[in-house]
């Protein structure tokens, strides 16, 4: 086993690293807490978002949303009978529409800051849950790359059931988990596409039928899991019509019209 002190200086690189090109953005005083619990379900297990956005579509999303990742399989396997962990979601206003939201995390910080691109707000409910659950995704891999350097056995053993390549530098575990998450969002990028693609498609699929936003089309939440995904190798490996499908969905779910953006 490792000395205790590389397990700090990895978690304090990996915490610098994925903010090397992120800038500090000032957030907003007032605060709304959005929760969801569920009667006779711990509530230590909720996904809690303090929802501090002005768009006028958030609230009703992420209330809707919170409610599918707790019932989620994926958050049971993640979380059984853990306190999951809670994010603040704000807006602020970029110049391109190209990344529609980032997560903020910092060594001392005891939440995570996702912040939201006011563009946002010309996207349909289904493609805003489904930039939520992207930048979600990456919050659980640094949620679980923290609770790993802290020794939980649940949170090892979550990473051994990925299945990854044994391709891992610092050999704390013999696979290539803790490389990706250090190499950013292209690495994390790699993981999320690997690991967990099926499930947010899954849990797209289920929150647009608890928000009565059902799909004409089953292949949407599909095409909606690949926004921000675009650069990973599992989908440079579709076809070129494949592309384009996903693509002009994902445009027109965001409300991007690409003749005036």
């Amino acid at each position: 086993m490792k000395p205790i002190f590389n397990l700090v200086f990895m978690s304090i690189f990996l915490l610098l690293s994925v903010q090397q090109n992120k800038k500090n953005v000032l957030v907003r005083l007032s605060i709304f807490q959005q929760t969801r619990e569920h009667p006779g379900k711990d509530s230590s297990q909720s996904i809690r978002i303090i929802n501090a956005s002005t768009l006028k579509r958030v609230s009703v999303v992420v209330k809707d949303l919170s409610s599918v990742l707790t019932d989620s399989p994926l958050w049971q396997q993640l979380f059984p009978g853990k306190k999951g962990f809670t994010i603040y979601l704000y807006d602020v206003t970029c110049n391109s529409f190209e990344v529609s939201a980032a997560v903020r995390y910092e060594a001392n910080d005891t939440l995570y800051h996702l912040k939201l691109n006011r563009s946002n707000q010309r996207a349909t409910d289904i493609a805003l849950a489904g930039t939520l659950i992207h930048e979600i995704m990456h919050c659980v891999l640094l949620d679980v790359f923290k609770r790993a350097l802290q020794q939980e056995e649940n949170a090892i053993a979550s990473i051994l059931s990925f299945g990854l390549n044994k391709n891992d530098s610092t050999c704390i575990l013999n696979n290539d988990f803790f490389a990706l998450v250090n190499n950013g969002d292209d690495g994390q990028h790699e993981l999320i596409s690997r690991v967990f693609y099926s499930d947010m498609v899954s849990i797209l699929e289920h929150f647009a039928g608890i928000h009565k936003k059902s799909f004409a089309d089953k292949n949407v939440a599909k095409s909606l899991a690949w926004s921000g995904l675009q650069k990973t190798n599992a989908y440079k490996e579709l076809s070129n019509e494949e592309k384009n499908v996903i693509q002009l969905t994902i445009l027109k779910e965001k409300g991007i019209d690409m003749e005036t953006d």
